[in-house]
């Protein structure tokens, strides 16, 4: 059985997708809700925020709960009718945690340049990426960077300023639902109830060296992301890989 404050959730979605509630409109306040639905007002504030979850109520303080216009959700490779995002990108040198180190098969304390993608669209933060390259492989130089939400240019860049000069990179990602983490959560903009698609690409030369760690965090009320699956028979990184 579900939960009872799935099933509060379940019926005041209903009733905003039947125009019962019209975009803007302010519900009844939460102890009327409550005593409508026979639960606890605990209860029903986790039924709302289910219901913020999903982008289809938002909560103003001292105001009440208001019905939203869900936002728009994008599919990635950003493309078709969603127009142009505006991504905000900033560097910082670093020493590796033991876990990027790991990823990136080097040393702990190994120099790192990191390079952060916060993208918007309009005012709503769309995608954070994280893009992890060791001096190694760039040498500490700057690459290109300032257009791609998942930080594409920059990876793409790696083929020049790898020593191996002009080889190409392949990539392998893994995608988890999970919870945001605190920041996540800040510079996205969502509650810490919003599910996230993070994506955690791996990025290779064609001598089999990773060249760079991608961390990617989509939030789940805004996003998704389309695949693309080769033959049969092929298991290789590029027979299936997540377009960008």
């Amino acid at each position: 059985m579900s939960a009872r404050h799935q099933v509060v959730a379940d019926d005041l979605r209903r009733l905003i997708i039947a125009g019962e509630y019209a975009v803007g409109e302010r519900l009844p306040p939460e102890t009327r809700l409550a005593a409508r639905y026979h639960v606890s007002t605990p209860t029903l504030r986790d039924a709302l925020e289910v219901l913020r979850a999903e982008g289809l109520v938002a909560k103003f303080q001292g105001r009440g709960n208001f019905v939203c216009r869900p936002a728009v959700r994008l599919t990635y490779p950003v493309g078709t009718g969603t127009g142009p995002l505006d991504v905000i990108v900033s560097a910082v040198d670093r020493k590796a945690t033991s876990e990027l180190a790991a990823h990136l098969g080097g040393s702990p304390d190994e120099p790192i340049t990191e390079y952060v993608c916060l993208s918007h669209r309009e005012e709503a933060p769309q995608a954070l990426a994280h893009v992890h390259v060791p001096h190694a492989v760039s040498g500490g130089r700057a690459l290109p960077a300032g257009s791609s939400p998942w930080g594409d240019d920059i990876v793409d860049g790696l083929a020049v300023a790898s020593a191996a000069g002009g080889s190409g990179v392949s990539s392998f990602d893994q995608v988890t639902a999970r919870f945001p983490t605190g920041a996540e959560a800040q510079s996205l903009r969502i509650t810490a109830r919003t599910p996230v698609l993070a994506i955690h690409r791996t990025v290779m030369a064609d001598d089999g060296r990773t060249v760079a760690c991608v961390h990617v965090v989509l939030p789940g009320d805004r996003a998704e992301v389309a695949f693309t699956v080769g033959p049969v028979g092929a298991p290789t990184a590029d027979e299936k890989e997540a377009t960008r």
